[in-house]
Parts: structure tokens; sequence; C-alpha cells
């Protein structure tokens, strides 16, 4: 029991050294995919066991991602958020048990949101907005008619 204590302990300054690096969308997907990773991994373990805590994990992230990214990046973060936590907590399962699950499905859910959000093209930025015809007049041919006589 205490061997599983030290290693939790010892991954909370990993999570904490790792925060201040993400910022703004970032740093509330990362957020909202491990607390959603370790509420599904908690409620899942509650209700089917080993099985429905890697199912709670995976939908918990997944959740948890797309409830907190900008609207571009929904889908990105609610991937990563799925598969960061379930692999967490599968990973975690295996090193330091029911702790250890709860650990990694936090750690993997907020990790694979905020790469996930990063890496969608939701949105746009400025510099690539092209203007191909930006200040360009299109000419019109004028069509003189003339009117038609009775005898043409």
């Amino acid at each position: 029991m205490l061997k599983k204590k030290m290693i939790s302990f010892g991954l909370l300054p990993l999570v904490l050294a790792t925060t201040p690096v993400f910022a703004g969308e970032d740093l509330n997907t990362l957020l909202g995919g491990g607390a959603g990773g370790v509420a599904g991994a908690l409620l899942g373990n509650q209700m089917g066991g080993d099985t429905g805590a890697l199912v709670g994990a995976a939908l918990g992230g997944a959740a948890g991602g797309a409830a907190t990214a900008n609207r571009g990046n929904k889908n990105e973060a609610a991937l990563g958020g799925a598969v960061g936590a379930l692999g967490g907590a599968a990973l975690g399962n295996e090193v330091a048990g029911n702790t250890g699950r709860l650990i990694g499905a936090g750690i993997g859910g907020g990790a694979g949101s905020a790469l996930g959000a990063r890496s969608g093209g939701g949105h746009r930025k400025p510099q690539e907005v092209h203007h191909y015809h930006h200040g360009k007049k299109h000419k019109h041919k004028h069509k003189h008619w003339r009117k038609h006589d009775w005898d043409d």
C-alpha cells in the first residue's frame, strides 16, 4: 500500500510541472479531459469492475475533452481524450492497481485531449486566409444593342 502511495505522489509533480506549458484553451482541455477520465474510471469501476473502469475512463475522457475544447476542435479533443484515458487507465492499472488506474486515466485523458485539440484544424489563423482577387476589378463586356428596324 505504501508503494502505491509513493508512486501516486511521485507522479503528481510530473503532472503539475507539465501544466504551465499549456495556455488558454489547452489548459482547459487538459483539465477537462483529465477530470472526465478520472470521474469516468471511478464510476465505471463502481458499475462494472475493471472493464467498466476502462470504458468509463474512455467515455469520461472524451466527454471532458470535448466539453472544454473550442468549437472547431471538439472531435479531435474527444478522440484524444478517449484514447489517452483508456491507455492511461490500462497502464496505470498494471503498474499500481486501482489508484494507478485513476491517475493514469487522469493524466492520459488530459494529455490526449489537449494534444488532440492542439492538432485539430478547427480554427483558421488569420495569416492562412488568402485573398487572391483582392483589389482586382472584373471587367464586363458592354454589348451595344441596336434597335431593329422593320427591314432588318
